[in-house]
């Protein structure tokens, strides 16, 4: 568990209150409220808070489909402005390709999705065969994310 993550770090005072939820058909989910402190413009989320939720939704999604990485790529269509207030993240593996998998996700409030986000999430070659023999050394289940 990454303590000090700047998204879902226990431990980290700045990160926003998210606490990803795994479901058993692979979606990832969160819902949680963002408060001034994630303000970009005049009552509204900064697209960077967007980008970094998202980014950390997208790699436990790849994650919880057996496939982990580090992104490679991060694509955002942002539709709206995401407002302050009540909000979701979700996001799903879409497929497998060798050691890369490919996600989706949004952010969205009860009006709709505000920000669509796709990526790419690579497990670099030199992290391989550590992360197979951690995983195995714990009895890892990449479904029983988020780790406690």
């Amino acid at each position: 568990m990454g303590w000090g993550n700047a998204v879902v770090g226990h431990r980290n005072p700045i990160a926003p209150p998210v606490r990803l939820v795994a479901e058993p058909d692979g979606t990832v989910w969160a819902e949680f409220t963002l408060g001034a402190a994630y303000e970009g413009p005049n009552h509204l989320t900064h697209g960077g808070v967007s980008a970094l939720i998202l980014d950390q939704a997208l790699g436990a999604a790849a994650e919880v489909a057996g496939a982990p990485g580090m992104t490679g790529t991060l694509t955002l269509r942002y539709l709206r402005g995401t407002p302050l207030g009540r909000l979701r993240v979700q996001a799903k593996a879409t497929r497998t390709e060798g050691v890369k998998t490919f996600v989706s996700g949004t952010i969205g409030d009860e009006d709709g999705v505000c920000v669509q986000a796709e990526g790419i999430f690579i497990l670099p070659a030199q992290l391989r065969e550590r992360y197979a023999e951690h995983a195995a050394l714990i009895g890892y289940d990449p479904h029983s994310y988020p780790e406690t």
